[in-house]
């Protein structure tokens, strides 16, 4: 979105009357109009970006093989056959049976 004239010649007139009125701001933008835009970010190199990749990596198989060997393996313990009569009073957090099946394997 452009300026129109008036807007430019005013913009111009305030500018002259800045810098006629006050050296010091005179060089301070002149100063800023030299070096341009920068950025503010500091530099990181090659090196420290692969760094940082690898660790995310390794600490992220290092969870995958951690949840993998931990899981349920949705079996009862102590039970025979193919543990498929109780699967459905297995607790869902544990894969342990609950206090439902225990009790009905109490015997009378």
């Amino acid at each position: 979105m452009s300026l129109s004239d008036r807007e430019r010649r005013l913009l111009a007139e305030i500018e002259q009357d800045l810098r006629c009125g006050d050296p010091g701001f005179t060089r301070r933008i002149d100063a800023l109009n030299r070096q341009g835009p920068q950025r503010y970010a500091c530099h990181v190199s090659n090196r420290q970006m692969v760094g940082v990749l690898l660790v995310v990596v390794v600490l992220s198989l290092l969870s995958a093989a951690i949840l993998v060997l931990t899981a349920p393996t949705g079996t009862p313990r102590g039970g025979s056959g193919s543990g498929r009569a109780h699967t459905k009073a297995l607790s869902p957090v544990t894969a342990r049976p609950t206090m439902r099946v225990l009790i009905s394997r109490v015997p009378s």
